[in-house]
């Protein structure tokens, strides 16, 4: 029989339970000698014990650019409040109208969500659009379903005569006008009345005290009392002057 003393691995155990023993005692006396960093009231609290609200910076307020301002729509302007001016060119269906700006770019508006009756009474088409909304995407699959709900026809390019034949430039000019990829989502707050500008709120009139009573004129200067001289001697033809 062969019997081998061999040194288990176990043995180990009671090493490391040694040391992290004498971690947490170290832990322990330093945190009674400096104190417990984790302490309620020690430290700033957290979400409303921290105090944030007197920190904060001011609300910045919303900037509302014209739409003929944003001359190309990208994902960027997403979100962007812009100010519409211009003319139906359809009625309202489904809480949408399709509008023509003064520079002839059309676009989509939808009411989200649904404005009352009274809002809507004064657009039809021909009539003038005012109104602040944001710029939302939309598919083109869901463009065509809102251009067949207001029956409104997007022109369309002459077909090619063979494969890969482009439209002229006078169609791409022409077709570029028409917003397909992007609509503005109306509020009913933003909604605005008449078809020109966003009314500007005029400043409280300044008023000025009277004018006070004018000065009483001051008296004129006495003049000068004469000055009587004696007259100058006559010549008596001699060139001696006598002390």
């Amino acid at each position: 029989m062969d019997i081998r003393l061999v040194r288990g691995r176990n043995q180990r155990v009671w090493f490391w339970t040694i040391v992290l023993v004498g971690v947490g005692l170290i832990a322990i006396t330093a945190a009674a000698i400096f104190g417990d960093p984790t302490a309620h009231g020690r430290y700033g609290g957290v979400g409303a014990a921290a105090n944030f609200g007197s920190d904060r910076a001011p609300v910045l307020p919303v900037v509302i650019e014209p739409f003929e301002n944003v001359d190309k729509l990208t994902d960027r302007e997403l979100g962007r409040v812009v100010h519409l001016v211009g003319t139906a060119e359809t009625g309202v269906r489904r809480n949408a109208i399709y509008v023509r700006t003064p520079r002839g770019r059309r676009i989509l508006l939808r009411f989200e969500p649904a404005p009352t009756p009274a809002q809507l009474r004064g657009m039809c088409v021909g009539c003038g659009v005012n109104v602040n909304g944001y710029l939302q995407k939309i598919s083109r699959a869901e463009f065509n379903v809102w251009m067949d709900t207001l029956r409104f026809v997007v022109p369309r390019a002459k077909p090619g005569v063979k494969f890969g034949d482009l439209p002229d430039s006078s169609f791409m000019r022409i077709d570029s006008l028409f917003v397909k990829d992007y609509y503005v989502s109306v509020r009913p707050e933003g909604i605005l009345r008449g078809g020109g500008p966003a009314p500007v709120v005029a400043p409280p009139p300044v008023t000025t005290p009277p004018p006070a009573a004018p000065a009483p004129a001051p008296a004129a200067p006495a003049p000068p009392p004469a000055i009587t001289e004696a007259p100058p001697p006559e010549p008596t033809g001699r060139d001696t002057v006598r002390p």
